[in-house]
C-alpha cells in the first residue's frame, strides 16, 4: 500500500513539473511572438520601406498614379465606341457623380504624389546630411 502512495506522489510530482515546464514554454513563446510582431511592424512601416527603397517606392508611386489616372480617365471620359451622340444637350454633360468622382480622384492622385515627393525629399536630405557629416 505504501508503494502505491509513493508511486502516486511521484506521479503527482512529475505532473507538477510538466505543468511548470509547459507554463515556462508558454511564457517564452508569448514573449517571442511579441518581439516578432514588433520587429515585423517596424520592418513593414511605410517610412522604413521608403527609407530602404526610395527609388523603387517613387517608381511604384508613379506607376500607381499613372494606372489610377488611366482608370479614372476611362471611367470619366465618354466612350469612343458610342455610335450616335444623344440628342439632348443635357445628356452630354457629365453627371454630378462623375464630377465628384473625377474631383476626388484628382485629389487622391495629387495627395499621393505630394506624399511620395515629400518622402523622397526627406530621404535625400538625410542622405546628403549624413554624407556631409
Amino acid at each position: 500500500m505504501e508503494k502505491k502512495a509513493e508511486h502516486l506522489k511521484s506521479i503527482d510530482a512529475r505532473i507538477r513539473e510538466l505543468e511548470q515546464s509547459i507554463q515556462e514554454r508558454e511564457a517564452e513563446l508569448k514573449q517571442r511572438a511579441g518581439r516578432f510582431r514588433e520587429e515585423l511592424q517596424a520592418g513593414l512601416a511605410p517610412e522604413e520601406i521608403v527609407r530602404k527603397y526610395p527609388l523603387q517606392t517613387a517608381g511604384g508611386s508613379l506607376f500607381a498614379g499613372f494606372l489610377a489616372g488611366k482608370i479614372l480617365r476611362s471611367i470619366l471620359s465618354p466612350s469612343p465606341r458610342k455610335a450616335a451622340p444623344p440628342p439632348d444637350a443635357a445628356r452630354n454633360e457629365p453627371s454630378g457623380l462623375r464630377n465628384a468622382l473625377g474631383t476626388l480622384g484628382i485629389d487622391v492622385l495629387r495627395s499621393g504624389k505630394d506624399l511620395a515627393f515629400t518622402y523622397l525629399k526627406h530621404y535625400l536630405d538625410n542622405r546628403i546630411k549624413s554624407k556631409q557629416a
